[in-house]
């Protein structure tokens, strides 16, 4: 990853329009993960990233910060040069990149854009001068918002829970991908059931192997809500 130790003006996420720019955004590069078609037996498609921006607000005679998260994303065929530059949780600046718009299927944000890489994006760390940004912001949703969104694969929201059970075979080998089923507390009295499968499983038995995690709370993000039998 190349670094920067200067940060001129840059435009916030809300000041982008549609189109290739030439502009440059600066943000925290939240996390990012390998997207595949579930239809054409897992094809690699390309990387998805969230970036988190600082945005000045003045309300009531007073300046404040609020934040947004805007939706990347990598094509397959430039992601092996881009893939070494990421860092999850950095201060990047993205530079030279296209606007377009969301689907209407399948949101990870409340942005209406997605800024697609181009082969003259740059992507480079800021390491000095970077502004205040937050290390994290969720798409947290409740019971009721869940519930609507159920089987209609518009948005992929996150939710945070307690952990009432865990079921699956060899729960303690990471390297196992799986089917695990959690049984998940998201609001008192309120139980879902939380299957992750491939990578996602594999990553919660790493985090279970070191022992009993029932009681503990959790955050799941990009969850697909779905309802079985009535429930």
């Amino acid at each position: 990853m190349a670094f920067s130790d200067v940060v001129v003006a840059h435009s916030a996420f809300d000041a982008l329009r549609l189109g290739r720019s030439a502009q440059f955004i600066v943000g925290r590069l939240l996390r990012f993960w390998d997207s595949k078609n579930i239809k054409k037996q897992g094809e690699f498609m390309g990387i998805t990233l969230l970036l988190l921006d600082e945005k000045l607000l003045i309300q009531n005679l007073t300046l404040r910060l609020q934040n947004s998260v805007i939706h990347g994303f990598i094509p397959s065929g430039r992601s092996p040069y881009y893939r070494r530059l990421l860092k999850a949780g950095s201060v990047v600046r993205v530079s030279s990149f296209e606007v377009a718009r969301c689907t209407n299927m399948y949101k990870i944000t409340d942005h209406p854009f997605v800024i697609r890489f181009i082969p003259q994006t740059t992507i480079d760390e800021v390491v000095a001068n970077a502004p205040m940004i937050n290390v994290e912001k969720f798409m947290i949703r409740k019971f009721d918002p869940l519930q609507a969104l159920a089987n209609t694969n518009l948005e992929l929201p996150d939710v945070v829970g307690q952990i009432q059970s865990v079921q699956g075979s060899d729960l303690t080998a990471a390297g196992v991908m799986s089917r695990v089923v959690v049984r998940l507390m998201i609001e008192p009295m309120v139980v879902v059931y939380l299957s992750l499968w491939d990578d996602a499983a594999s990553m919660f038995r790493g985090l279970i192997s070191s022992g009993d995690r029932t009681q503990s709370v959790m955050v799941v993000t990009t969850v697909n809500p779905k309802i079985f039998g009535g429930l």
